[in-house]
């Protein structure tokens, strides 16, 4: 009598593996690997794209990994949106306090045209991470609440402020309101990266670099820029 075979015969209907074998199991290959500065750019296109809600699951599709991949290597969904907006309040505002330091440095339109670039390749990245909390005040993120913001926006006025308090004073601007200075620039500027955002795009055909240095150049000619004003001799004056 004849064994019956083991082997049970492929259901009908099914393909039969090539060249008459058993389908071997499919392989479990290792989980795709990505990189940390691809994660955090694909994970900054999806915050940009959907706003500070869209969760850890939709980076992780969008990155072809496993979202236990992201933390692995960051705690929670905040410390991956800070990583990945790149933005540090607390480096901004350190950047722009140290301003009034620099006044009368030798180039003051120099001075200013750094300061420009500088502010507006953090106002890239500042102004959407804004607008996206601001848009959802009940999540916590890299930005502070209400009260503290409004305390930063001030010490930003106010450190440009002394900053044109000082070259008017030195004479090497002769007119204007230190105020009214400060508040050009800084509403110029960011008035250029609100038009990015809201455009998703550059608006008009100057780029940043250019933008900033027709900017300090209008304010400069505005406060009529000239040589610093001679000071007074303290010798005393010989008697007549």
């Amino acid at each position: 009598m004849a064994h019956r075979s083991s082997r049970s015969a492929p259901a009908r209907g099914s393909p039969s593996p090539p060249g008459g074998g058993e389908a071997s199991p499919r392989p479990r290959g290792r989980p795709p690997v990505i990189s940390h500065e691809r994660l955090l750019e694909i994970a900054r296109e999806v915050f940009l794209e959907l706003g500070i809600r869209a969760t850890t699951a939709e980076v992780a599709a969008r990155a072809g990994v496993a979202e236990g991949t992201i933390f692995l290597r960051f705690k929670s969904k905040s410390e991956l949106f800070r990583a990945a907006m790149q933005f540090d309040p607390d480096q901004a505002l350190a950047f722009v306090e140290a301003l009034p330091g620099r006044a009368g440095a030798p180039d003051l339109r120099a001075t200013l045209v750094g300061f420009a670039e500088e502010f507006l390749r953090l106002g890239r990245v500042a102004v959407p991470v804004m607008m996206m909390t601001w848009s959802n005040p009940e999540q916590t993120s890299c930005l502070d609440r209400t009260p503290e913001r409004g305390q930063r926006y001030r010490r930003v006025i106010t450190a440009l402020c002394r900053f044109f308090e000082l070259e008017l004073e030195s004479g090497r601007l002769r007119q204007g309101d230190a105020e009214v200075l400060a508040r050009m620039l800084m509403g110029s500027l960011h008035h250029f990266v609100m038009g990015e955002v809201i455009a998703a795009g550059p608006v008009g055909r100057l780029d940043a670099a250019q933008y900033a240095r027709d900017v300090v150049d209008v304010l400069l000619r505005s406060a009529e820029l000239g040589a610093p004003a001679p000071q007074p001799s303290r010798r005393r004056k010989r008697a007549q």
